[in-house]
């Protein structure tokens, strides 16, 4: 694994060389009884801020860290200005909700309307923000907070909870400074992330993930994914934040809901988005199945989850329903229900009338920078599997078994022949799933989702027997490796092997062949290597990908999940909603199999508008209840709470015509959806990214629309310039040799499917497409190419690989 070494504070070579001398008073908003919290601080940063090493490998703990430098010389001079502004116009105070009916390229001139520029001396007309401001203003916030320093925040595992506590202290300060300076929004949002936090007394609370580390280049990733780009060893890191292509449209300019362009209007509530625009309608795709569907879900969930808050109750952790909070459980600060209307065709009825939502928690940008709210991707970024492994040590070492280089399993099915099951959840079983029976338990894996639906499961099922597969043949070919490296390398071909189905298989799909190549995202053919990885791409996924883009596949959900034996005759069907958080069908043999025949002969729905009503009103529904959560109403408000810029900001930023009117939106849309715009929203500009995405016409070779198409592309164009792993990489620690490479090139999904059902023997070459008798036939299995493992034999002797070719 790979060594992490933390910067000492006192090195000339760190990026804390400049540190002045200790701040020697505080102004009077000070209060003696935050100074505790403060001394505290400044004691535990003593404890921790020396040279130590944070070693991710299995001989080191990384929590243990020396302590032995007692000095805080790392707070700036009190009136050493952090920040300088120049205003032409101390008047301009442009909100971010003033932009009603402008273009991006004029929002953007808006947002610097009044020409700021920051740190210029000679400006004649300056304001100093001083780091006694700053640290006046953590101080109010730490207060505001009621702030305790959480325990691991030193640590590059924190758990994201504590990583919020922090987080939101950096957000009061945020409104502090702007309230008090009067700042505009293009202060807020270009000038404050200037001020070094390193030289303020918020430094010791700053989670040490997002603080700089010296990073060396090894074979294998880390769990938490640091190091993977050694400039900036935090990007695409897990618990750290979103990118954005656009910047923020908080209604307060730092974390409000996005509000109407349209003074004094509001955005339409979601729920009537659902019910006018997203309504059920049945419409099977002719191409693709319902795999291309769940296997996107599956590569959501190796790159991206913004958490929601966590509930404990008596120390443990339980799923909390903010509608119906448990007697004496007080609401939690980012609990925002949303009121549904009385008349309401599904909810009514019951005579509910709240709607459970909870805010994304926050995150930091590095260095613990101010500025608007961002928030935290508990997941690494980069393609690399973690769905089976996890994205920190801790998850990792749950699912081990530490013998031979194997995942751990459930083997139930031994009488009857059969692969085992994923390990049972049985620390916690009923978080995160519904109706459980007695003595049945729900199952973890590398990703918490796992039982979110039952095709996740199953495919989670597959990938976990690939890699226990490829772990028996390693360790068989290379008897003198250990149960680590058995591991790693099982692991290293498993993240490639993604890779390779994602970009060959999946994206193609999805985005078509014009956009792949427009966007360099085509393989290389016949097994050559990629010289495109470039240190300045930022592998983490933006929030217009996560709240929106890459929520593309929900309108391809069928309602109803099929089951299909092994000569692709349907057999059973069930609705959706009795799958959700409900995989108890999987512990009946066979179950497996005829769910995974299901995916690859189960029709897709079209690419619409339009969604099944599985989970438009009734997702994870209770067994006795007749209703369950909205998931399209669910996608607008992530949006709206995380500041997403709306469809039309988007479709300009993509290089595309935007609509100045409702009608311009018939050509994108068309008719039936561009009147219900109209009925709805106020202004254009309003109409929310997921809503406007999904009902866009697609492309003619892919698909979805160009919007999405763009935003989906751009992404997955900076996780592949942007990760040192990526598998077609040449001349790193990490690559493959020519042979190795070839093989991983065989990879595909139809090939998982085969060697890790129980006994599937016939799939059409391409698992994501319908079958067809000329262009997409049905092969047996032994005609699907497998890799050759006799290219991964190493001489014991030297190290090297015996094959190179």
């Amino acid at each position: 694994m790979m060594t992490l070494k933390r910067w000492s504070q006192t090195s000339t070579k760190s990026p804390f060389a400049r540190l002045t001398q200790r701040r020697q008073s505080y102004e009077n908003e000070n209060e003696n009884n935050n100074q505790q919290t403060i001394t505290n601080g400044q004691q535990q940063h003593e404890k921790t801020k020396s040279n130590h090493d944070y070693l991710m490998n299995d001989n080191v703990d990384n929590n243990n860290i020396n302590n032995n430098n007692n000095n805080d010389n790392y707070l700036a001079n009190s009136n050493e200005c952090a920040v300088i502004l120049k205003r032409f116009d101390t008047n301009d105070k442009t909100s971010p909700s003033s932009y009603g009916g402008l273009s991006y390229k004029a929002m953007m001139e808006a947002l610097r309307g009044s020409s700021q520029e920051f740190n210029d001396e000679e400006s004649q007309n300056q304001l100093c923000i001083t780091y006694d401001d700053v640290n006046v203003a953590v101080e109010k916030a730490m207060r505001i907070r009621r702030y305790i320093r959480p325990n691991d925040i030193d640590n590059l595992e924190p758990p994201p909870e504590q990583i919020a506590e922090t987080a939101e202290v950096i957000q009061e300060a945020t409104k502090i400074l702007s309230h008090r300076f009067e700042l505009s929004y293009d202060e807020i949002l270009n000038a404050l992330p200037l001020i070094d936090m390193s030289r303020t007394i918020f430094w010791p609370h700053c989670p040490g993930h997002v603080k700089p580390i010296k990073c060396r280049m090894e074979r294998f990733r880390t769990y938490t994914g640091h190091c993977n780009n050694i400039e900036n060893p935090s990007w695409g890191a897990a618990n750290t934040a979103f990118v954005r292509y656009l910047p923020p449209v908080y209604s307060n300019g730092i974390d409000g809901y996005r509000k109407s362009v349209i003074k004094g209007r509001k955005l339409p509530h979601p729920r009537l988005v659902t019910r006018m625009v997203h309504a059920d309608f049945d419409r099977p795709s002719t191409d693709m199945t319902i795999l291309v569907m769940s296997w996107g879900q599956f590569l959501d969930h190796d790159l991206a989850l913004a958490m929601p808050p966590r509930f404990f109750i008596d120390g443990h952790e339980v799923e909390v329903d903010c509608c119906r909070l448990p007697p004496g459980q007080p609401a939690h600060e980012l609990c925002e229900p949303v009121q549904i209307p009385p008349n309401d065709p599904v909810y009514g009825p019951m005579g509910r009338k709240c709607h459970d939502f909870k805010r994304s928690i926050a995150g930091h940008r590095p260095n613990c920078a101010l500025g608007p709210r961002v928030h935290v991707n508990i997941l690494t970024s980069p393609i690399d599997a973690n769905f089976v492994y996890g994205s920190t040590r801790a998850a990792a070492e749950r699912l081990r078994t530490f013998r031979g280089g194997l995942m751990r399993t459930w083997n139930i099915f031994d009488k009857e022949g059969m692969k085992p099951l994923l390990p049972a959840e049985d620390k916690n079983p009923d978080l995160e799933c519904i109706n459980r029976p007695r003595n049945l338990f729900c199952f973890i894996a590398g990703d918490i989702r796992v039982n979110e639906q039952i095709h996740l499961t199953v495919l989670h099922t597959l990938y976990v027997r690939d890699h226990n597969r490829m772990a028996i043949e390693l360790g068989r070919i290379n008897p003198h490796w250990d149960d680590e490296r058995i591991y790693q390398e099982a692991r290293h071909i498993m993240a490639a092997t993604v890779q390779h189905i994602a970009f060959n298989e999946w994206l193609p799909i999805v985005i078509g062949d014009n956009m792949m190549e427009q966007h360099n995202l085509k393989l290389v053919e016949e097994g050559g290597y990629w010289n495109g990885y470039d240190p300045h791409a930022h592998t983490s996924p933006s929030q217009a990908f996560t709240t929106s883009a890459f929520r593309f596949g929900h309108t391809f959900i069928q309602g109803k999940v099929m089951r299909f034996d092994n000569n692709h005759k349907m057999i059973a069907q069930h609705s959706l909603r009795n799958l959700l958080r409900r995989p108890y069908i999987v512990y009946r043999p066979g179950m497996i199999d005829e769910l995974t025949m299901g995916l690859v002969d189960t029709p897709a729905q079209s690419y619409d508008s339009f969604i099944t009503k599985e989970v438009s009103g009734h997702l994870f529904q209770e067994e006795d209840d007749f209703a369950g959560m909205d998931l399209p109403m669910l996608n607008l408000l992530r949006a709206r709470e995380q500041g997403v810029p709306g469809y039309n900001f988007y479709r300009e930023w993509c290089g595309l015509q935007r609509a100045e009117s409702f009608e311009d939106l018939i050509p994108m849309v068309g008719n039936r959806t561009a009147q219900m715009y109209s009925e709805l929203y106020a202004h254009p500009d309003d109409i929310d990214l997921w809503s406007g995405g999904v009902s866009e016409f697609p492309m003619p070779d892919a698909l979805v629309g160009p919007t999405f198409g763009c935003i989906i592309a751009r992404n997955f164009a900076n996780i592949r310039k942007g990760d040192r792993f990526w598998y077609e990489n040449p001349g790193m620690p990490s690559s493959f040799t020519p042979g190795q490479l070839a093989q991983i090139k065989k990879s595909s999904q139809a090939r998982i499917i085969c060697a890790n059902g129980d006994n599937i023997t016939t799939i059409q070459r391409w698992a994501l497409r319908r079958p067809h008798e000329i262009f997409n036939p049905r092969l047996r299995c032994n005609e699907i190419p497998d890799l050759d493992y006799n290219y991964w034999r190493e001489n014991p002797n030297t190290g090297l690989w015996m094959l190179n070719g």
